[in-house]
């Protein structure tokens, strides 16, 4: 039984194959074979090693915001009334049954999580934060900061980066 790939073991095939897939999920097998210059059979055995480890996660189209109807991005600045292991768990599970929330990310210092929420509308953001402070999720206070316009988002993971460590 062959063993899953090692984060720390990645070869410069395999961060060719991430970098590529980064760039173009869409790829097909064949051509993502000529780019790194490995065999198709190779390339495929590669890819599927690092999906079977869960370093390739998944591949998901990106959306225009604009073009499906336009869309309020705020970010969230939360803060917990208590800072108990049990509390941050009972946070971090149930913010995943609110689609709205894009992201979020647990964070050091003044605040303890930074969320990305998606909203058709900024009343629709009000009832939505509304329906997060009666969930019951121990929320003290949050901040909510507007994006007016994205500069830079969806950008690949810097292998560069990795390889040097």
């Amino acid at each position: 039984m062959k063993s899953k790939p090692n984060p720390a073991r990645l070869d410069a095939w395999d961060f060719r194959i991430l970098s590529e897939i980064q760039s173009d999920g869409r790829i097909s097998k064949s051509e993502l074979a000529k780019r790194v210059h490995l065999s198709a059979s190779a390339c495929s055995e590669r890819l599927r090693a690092l999906e079977t480890a869960g370093i390739v996660e998944g591949f998901y189209a990106r959306l225009s915001p604009a073009l499906i109807g336009g869309m309020v991005f705020v970010m969230v600045e939360v803060v917990l009334e208590r800072h108990r292991l049990e509390d941050q768990r009972h946070f971090e599970t149930a913010i995943g049954e609110f689609p709205e929330i894009l992201d979020c990310w647990a964070i050091g210092g003044r605040i303890d999580y930074l969320m990305r929420v998606a909203s058709p509308s900024m009343a629709a953001y009000q009832d939505f934060m509304e329906r997060l402070l009666q969930a019951g999720l121990g929320i003290d206070q949050y901040y909510s900061l507007v994006v007016t316009k994205p500069i830079k988002s969806n950008s690949p993971i810097p292998l560069s980066a990795l390889r040097r460590r």
